[in-house]
């Protein structure tokens, strides 16, 4: 159970830092790592759906 909750600070941080770096791609004008992070931040959410849907099967 605990193990979860870390989990799952672990990926809203790494979604915190995406779009700290999908904003500072944007105002430095570099489209590749614009591009890069948009990807990174949404792989992120990919991950996190069968976290969640891990977590409310086991209930």
């Amino acid at each position: 159970m605990k193990y979860f909750y870390l989990e799952l600070a672990g990926l809203i941080c790494f979604i915190i830092s995406g779009i700290f770096f999908i904003v500072s791609g944007i105002l430095s004008g570099d489209y590749l790592s614009t591009i890069g992070s948009i990807i990174w931040t949404f792989a992120c959410f990919l991950w996190l759906i069968p976290m969640l849907s891990r977590r409310n099967s086991q209930r």
